[in-house]
Order: structure tokens, then C-alpha cells, then sequence
């Protein structure tokens, strides 16, 4: 049995794996503000580690996270504000090798052994989360740069002077397409035309986008998700000619919403250079649970 770790930008889940690939047992929560220090991940690992171990044997751990990845080290993790944290402290107390992978190549990993991507020879992986994290299959091999993990297609530019990322640049592709930056430009909204409304959770923002989305500030917000996600999408397209696009993340839990507008708009509008066909574009099998998974796979 292995154990998964994906610490995402706003959360982190921590599960056995079987040799199938699937989850045994989770542990999992929402990281606040305060909670986004090296030191309280580690003591949050570490302690979820112990109680999963007490029932059985494990033979290794892998974790996912956003960020550079190499062992039980990991570098310039941007969007939960940490420059490095190594975990070489629970590799020694658990006698197993700890490895390490960007979360998005985890996901991405996941998927084309178990998921949407198992039957594509060129594909792509796009997690659309806190941030877009992106992966790269072309005949069945994962690109991987040599400097860095690379692909980091969430940070192409989609808008020259736009919006300030926290990477340094401006118009970001994240910056407009992130599960996050939607969740803000909804709970702004909401100030507006219901300020009793409070967005907690992927649960409640669900709820809310299926209670005001008739509303022109609701609808306005969608329409222009849609039409950022579309160009973003059609970069990806002309770069890497995929079979498949796997669109991942939280974004998966809103297919009536966001994914069937989507497809709409990718059929309708030919932002695609020369094409006939688009590629597949479908949403991760595995769901949020893709990070997990992979991570025990590398």
C-alpha cells in the first residue's frame, strides 16, 4: 500500500492507494490563511501519515503539489506563498522514500492510467484549481523539461497588461481561468445582488451558480469565464495538436454549468487554426482525487 499526499494551493488530502489505484481511506481539509507554513503542513503530514500507517504496511509515499518537485524537497510553491519545505524528516521517522511531482504531471499521470486520457497517445492535462496547472503527452511519453517541470500552461499570457499573477506577469492565463479567480468574481457579485449569500466551499458556489445564474452579474461572469477559458484552449490546441484535452480540478463538479457552455463555445467559434475536428475535451474520471493517485505512481 502507498500513500498519496496532494497539497493543492487551498487544500490538502492525504490517502492510501491500493496497486489498482484506487483510495482506501482520506484524510483531508482546507487549509485558511494561517495555516499556509511550512511547519504546519509537516506537522499535518506527518500526523495523518501515523494514523493511516497503524493499519497497514506502507511502501512508499508520493506527493503532489504545486510548485518545483525533486525528492523530498519542493521549491517555489507559489500559490500557498512557501519558498521550499522538504519533507527528508518523515522519510527518516517512515523508513520509506518519499518522492515528489508537480501536482498537475500527478494528476496528469493518473489519468492516463486509470482515467480520460488512457486511450489518447497525445494529450493534455489541464487542472483548473487555485491555479491551471498543465501536463503534456506526445506518443504516449510525458514531456518533462530539464530545468524545471516546465508546461506551465497556466502561465502563458492571454491578455497583454491584464491582470498581475503571482508569478510576476501580467494576464496570466490562471489569472483569468482559475477555479479561484471564478469563485472571487462570483463572491463579488453576490456583494451586489445578495449580500446574505457566502461562498464556503465548492459545494455552496454550486449551489449559488444554480440559484442566480439567470442574474445578468451571474450570467455576465460565466459568459466571460467561458470566453477566457476558449482562448486558452485554443492555444493549447494549435501548440500541441492533442487527441484528448482532460480538463481536471474543481472544475469538474461544474458540468451543467461551465463545461456544457464550454463545449458550446468551442464548436461555435473556429478559434483553431485549420482544423476540421476539435480534440476530445473531457473532464478528469478521477476528479479531484487525480493528484492523489498519481502521486503514488511516479
Amino acid at each position: 500500500m502507498k500513500i498519496g499526499i496532494d497539497m493543492g494551493g487551498s487544500h490538502i488530502a492525504i490517502a492510501t492507494v491500493n496497486n489498482e489505484g484506487k483510495i482506501v481511506k482520506k484524510i483531508e481539509q482546507d487549509l485558511l490563511e494561517n495555516q499556509r507554513n511550512t511547519q504546519y503542513i509537516l506537522n499535518y503530514v506527518d500526523k495523518a501519515i501515523e494514523k493511516l500507517s497503524k493499519t497497514v504496511n506502507i511502501d512508499g509515499i508520493g506527493i503532489a503539489c504545486p510548485g518545483n518537485a525533486e525528492g523530498s524537497k519542493i521549491q517555489n510553491l507559489v500559490n500557498l506563498s512557501i519558498p521550499e519545505i522538504d519533507f527528508k524528516e518523515l522519510e527518516k521517522k517512515y523508513q520509506v522514500r518519499i518522492k515528489s511531482i508537480n501536482d498537475a504531471k500527478a494528476a496528469a499521470i493518473a489519468e492516463k492510467t486509470y482515467g480520460a486520457l488512457r486511450k489518447s497517445n497525445d494529450c493534455v492535462f489541464l487542472c483548473l484549481g487555485t491555479g491551471i496547472g498543465g501536463a503534456v503527452f506526445l506518443s504516449n511519453q510525458l514531456l518533462m523539461a530539464s530545468r524545471n517541470p516546465g508546461f506551465e500552461l497556466g502561465h502563458m499570457v492571454i491578455e497583454k497588461e491584464g491582470i498581475e499573477c503571482k508569478c510576476g506577469k501580467r494576464g496570466c492565463f490562471e489569472t483569468y481561468c482559475s477555479m479561484k479567480r471564478f469563485k472571487e468574481n462570483i463572491s463579488r457579485a453576490l456583494e451586489q445582488i445578495a449580500p446574505e449569500e457566502h461562498i464556503e466551499n465548492g459545494a455552496q458556489l454550486k449551489c449559488i451558480l444554480e440559484k442566480y445564474i439567470h442574474s445578468a452579474e451571474i450570467s455576465q461572469i460565466v459568459e466571460t469565464y467561458i470566453d477566457n477559458l476558449v482562448i486558452g484552449l485554443s492555444n493549447v490546441i494549435d501548440i500541441f495538436e492533442p487527441e484528448t484535452i482532460c480538463l481536471g480540478g474543481s472544475f469538474v463538479y461544474f458540468e451543467d454549468i461551465l463545461y456544457k457552455a464550454l463545449m458550446v463555445e468551442m464548436r461555435n467559434r473556429r478559434y483553431v487554426f485549420n482544423k476540421q475536428e476539435l480534440p476530445k475535451i473531457e473532464l478528469a474520471k478521477l476528479g479531484n482525487d487525480a493528484g492523489i493517485i498519481g502521486a503514488t505512481l511516479i
